[in-house]
C-alpha cells in the first residue's frame, strides 16, 4: 500500500488523511446503536452526525473512482458495513395490499406541536389536523404535545373523538389546571380497558403513556412515547445553523453540548424502563411516538431488536418525520409485535412533525 501513496501528489495525501478520517467516524456512528449512552455518551454525538458523515464518505468514493480506484474501497466497504442501519434511515418497499377479510389495524402517531403552526404561533391548526385523520382513517392515533380544555363544552378530545368516529380515548396531561391540559392522547375506535403512565425519567411532556385496547377477541397494548427532548431554545438553534454567527461560541457550544448529553442519558433511561414493563404484560404491543432519536441511536435500536420497525419494513425513501432545524431527520416511529403492511410519512406541516402510519396485520 505505501508504493501507492507515494505515488500521490501533496493534495491527494492530504484528501486520504481526510478520508481515513472521515471512515474513522462512519464506524464510531455505527457503534451509537448499541453503546448505551450512560455508560459513554460521545458516541451518541456521532450517531446524531450520521447523515452527513456518510455524504462525506459517499464523496470519497466517488472522488477516488476518479483518482485511484482502489482508495475508493476505504469508504466503500465502510459504507458497506452499516448496511442494516443505513437501511433504517432509507428503505425500498413496496405496499402490500389489505385484504378485506384481514384482521387489519391502522394505527397512526402525529406530535401536533400543540396545534402552533411552525411559521406562526398565532395560527392554529386543529381543523387542519381533525381533516387529516378524518382522511387517513387510524383505528388508533397517539398523538404528543396535543392540548385541550378540560371541562366545560369546548373539550376538543371530545370534538376530535366525535369528527373522526372514535369510539374512547385516554388522554394524560402532563400539566393542567382547572380549565386546560396538555401532554399525551390516545384516541381509539375500539374499547379501552386499561390505561395508565410510566412516570419514571418522565420530564413534563416527555413521557410514556399506555392504553390497552380491545379489537373482537384480542388485546393490544399501545405505548404512546414521547422521548426526553433537547430542549433546545431558538438561540441553541441558531448556534446549531450558525456557530460563527453567535457572539459567545464557547458558551453556546457548552449549552448545547450539555443540553445532548442529558437528554442522550434520559432517553436511555427511559427506554430501559419500557422494557421493564413490557415484562408486566403478555399483550401483543405498538409502540409509537416522538423518540426524539435517529435511527442511529441507542434508544431505536433497543426498542427495534424485538418489534418490528414500521418504516424499515415498508417505508420508502428517506424517512424524514421532522423538519425544522435541518429536514434530514427521522425521530418518530412505530414498533409493532404483528406484521407491517403498509406505512407511511404525510408530508403536511401543520407542526414540526410530519404523522406517520401504519396498516398491521393481527
Amino acid at each position: 500500500m505505501s508504493r501507492y501513496t507515494n505515488s500521490l501528489g501533496f493534495f491527494s495525501k492530504i484528501v486520504l488523511l481526510l478520508n481515513s478520517l472521515a471512515v474513522l467516524t462512519l464506524v464510531v456512528s455505527y457503534s451509537a446503536s448499541f453503546i448505551n449512552p450512560t455508560f459513554f455518551w460521545p458516541t451518541a454525538l456521532f450517531g446524531l452526525a450520521y447523515p452527513p458523515i456518510l455524504l462525506a464518505n459517499l464523496f470519497f468514493v466517488i472522488y477516488w473512482l476518479f483518482r485511484r480506484p482502489l482508495f475508493a474501497t476505504f469508504s466503500f466497504f465502510t459504507i458497506l458495513i452499516g448496511w442494516p442501519l443505513m437501511s433504517k434511515h432509507v428503505a425500498f418497499n413496496s405496499s402490500t395490499p389489505v385484504d378485506s377479510g384481514d384482521s387489519v389495524l391502522r394505527v397512526m402517531s402525529y406530535n401536533v406541536h400543540l396545534f402552533q403552526a411552525i411559521s406562526d404561533k398565532n395560527v392554529h391548526t386543529q381543523d387542519s389536523v381533525i381533516k387529516l385523520v378524518q382522511d387517513n382513517q387510524p383505528d388508533v392515533l397517539c398523538m404528543q404535545e396535543f392540548q385541550s380544555t378540560v371541562s366545560g363544552d369546548q373539550k376538543f378530545t371530545e370534538k376530535m373523538k366525535k369528527a373522526c368516529n372514535f369510539k374512547a380515548y385516554y388522554f394524560s396531561p402532563a400539566n393542567e389546571n382547572a380549565y386546560h391540559g396538555y401532554g399525551h392522547v390516545t384516541f381509539s375506535k375500539y374499547p379501552i380497558v386499561d390505561a395508565g403512565v410510566i412516570n419514571d425519567y418522565s420530564y413534563g411532556i416527555n413521557r410514556i403513556v399506555f392504553t390497552d385496547i380491545v379489537k373482537e377477541q384480542d388485546t393490544i397494548r399501545v405505548y404512546n412515547v414521547h422521548l426526553r427532548s433537547f430542549l433546545l431554545q431558538d438561540e441553541d438553534k441558531d448556534f446549531i445553523k450558525n456557530p460563527s454567527g453567535t457572539p459567545d461560541e464557547k458558551a453556546a457550544s457548552k449549552r448545547v453540548g450539555r443540553k445532548l448529553k442529558d437528554a442522550f442519558y434520559y432517553r436511555s433511561r427511559q427506554v430501559e424502563h419500557l422494557l421493564a414493563h413490557f415484562d408486566d404484560t403478555t399483550y401483543p404491543k405498538l409502540v409509537m411516538g416522538d423518540f426524539n432519536d435517529t435511527p442511529m441511536s441507542y434508544s431505536v435500536n433497543t426498542i427495534g431488536k424485538t418489534m418490528n420497525n414500521a418504516f424499515q419494513k415498508k417505508g420508502r425513501g428517506w424517512g424524514v418525520t421532522h423538519f425544522e432545524v435541518f429536514p434530514i431527520l427521522q425521530i418518530d416511529y412505530i414498533f409493532a409485535d404483528f406484521d407491517v403492511l403498509n406505512y407511511g410519512i404525510i408530508k403536511r406541516k401543520f407542526s414540526d412533525h410530519y404523522p406517520i402510519w401504519a396498516d398491521v396485520k393481527l
